[in-house]
């Protein structure tokens, strides 16, 4: 019972919030543009291709996203600790390219690479790599000092000092910018459907607004937090299983 609380809890707040404002929806409590709960859930039930036609693209281009951005950012991140004088260029580097608006960066993509999938993943890649190069550059330079010292005098290479003391120290500060930066991809790839796409979250979105279909933009913004979620659920718990050494030591 105690391991199925973290579980339950969520699921039972859930209901409750629900239910909550289907009872106030019913009793009129709710403007005009929040839809009862069950309003939603009919639309959904009865447009079931409106679902699985717009949430798989957008899926499909954070997802590529993210992996892009996470190989990109890991090995830069690898780069600026192995070579110093590289660490604040990378750092300012990420700094700027965070700096810029998504929403602003967008329709110049669009201008400049179409509006294709190509620039929708850029959108999400470029959304994503800030929170993952600050965990990885923070958790590769956090080592312990006689830790280093002992793989020194035992005489162990640049890359045994990567693998087996900095690689293990970052993994929780990998992983911490990994959860943050899963529903940025998600974010970042309904973004760029706004620039033009025909099929996707974002789009869908945008179609629901542009009619005035408030229980369609409800549905959109509840499938965009699912996605999101499941994201930062799916990673928490891959967390889990790769870092076994913080659990035990829980």
């Amino acid at each position: 019972m105690r391991r199925l609380m973290p579980v339950l809890l969520p699921l039972l707040s859930a209901t409750v919030l629900v239910l909550l404002l289907e009872a106030l929806k019913r009793a009129g409590l709710l403007p005009v543009f929040i839809p009862g709960p069950f309003q939603i859930a009919r639309v959904a039930w009865n447009n079931p291709t409106l679902i699985s036609g717009n949430l798989l693209p957008t899926l499909y281009t954070a997802t590529v996203g993210y992996f892009i951005a996470v190989a990109l950012t890991l090995t830069a991140a690898c780069i600026g600790v192995m070579l110093h004088r590289l660490r604040g260029p990378i750092y300012s580097t990420g700094i700027v390219i965070n700096a810029i608006p998504v929403i602003a960066a967008a329709p110049l993509l669009a201008l400049w690479l179409g509006t294709g999938g190509r620039t929708q993943i850029v959108i999400a890649a470029l959304s994503t790599q800030f929170p993952l190069l600050v965990g990885a550059m923070q958790g590769l330079a956090t080592v312990d000092e006689r830790q280093r010292e002992l793989l020194h005098v035992l005489s162990a290479s640049r890359w045994q000092v990567f693998r087996y003391l900095r690689m293990p120290t970052a993994l929780p500060y990998i992983f911490a910018g990994l959860k943050v930066a899963a529903p940025l991809a998600v974010l970042g790839a309904i973004t760029s459907e706004w620039a033009g796409a025909d099929r996707g979250i974002g789009a869908m979105m945008l179609y629901a607004l542009f009619s005035y279909d408030i229980e369609k933009v409800w549905l959109a913004v509840l499938l965009c937090c699912a996605l999101a979620g499941s994201a930062y659920g799916l990673l928490a718990l891959l967390e889990r299983q790769v870092i076994t050494w913080e659990r035990t030591r829980s």
